[in-house]
């Protein structure tokens, strides 16, 4: 079976770590050749192994252009589906025809509260009405009296 690039890698990592240590250094000593065989090797097969993925890429968007629409077909199929299941749901005609009671509800308790403010509004404009009668009686008392007063009358 072929070495895949992974495993020369790792070949080349163990022969850089078996190496004879340098003192006073960080340095080591390897095998030159055994180092670039390695190398090499791992060229090669990066080599192939990206002249297959890239083959791969190629033939690929056909088949992925494919399942990409298969899977937007599933998902839509699914959004009905879940859609129809929904409307048919008891739950749902619950929420629904508890909704309705409390539109009705809070309808005719916001025609209770405007009855209410035409109501109060109603009485405070009477008592308006009410004050400016008077006063207006009172203006033309004043007037009546200045104009007999007067002699007002006797000019017209």
């Amino acid at each position: 079976m072929a070495e895949s690039s992974a495993d020369r890698l790792n070949a080349l990592q163990q022969l850089i770590e078996q190496g004879k240590a340098v003192p006073m250094s960080a340095s080591c000593m390897i095998n030159r050749a055994d180092a670039l065989a390695l190398v090499a090797a791992v060229r090669s097969a990066l080599t192939d192994e990206l002249d297959a993925a890239r083959l791969a890429a190629e033939a690929s968007p056909p088949v992925l252009e494919r399942a990409k629409a298969e899977a937007e077909e599933v998902v839509r199929a699914a959004q009905q589906e879940a859609e129809r299941l929904v409307e048919a749901s008891e739950v749902l005609q619950a929420a629904r025809q508890r909704a309705d009671a409390l539109r009705a509800e809070t309808d005719a308790e916001a025609e209770a509260l405007r009855k209410e403010a035409d109501v109060y509004v109603d009485g405070r404009i009477a008592a308006m009405e009410a004050g400016l009668q008077k006063t207006l009686s009172q203006i033309q008392t004043m007037r009546a009296r200045l104009a007999s007063r007067s002699g007002l009358d006797a000019d017209a």
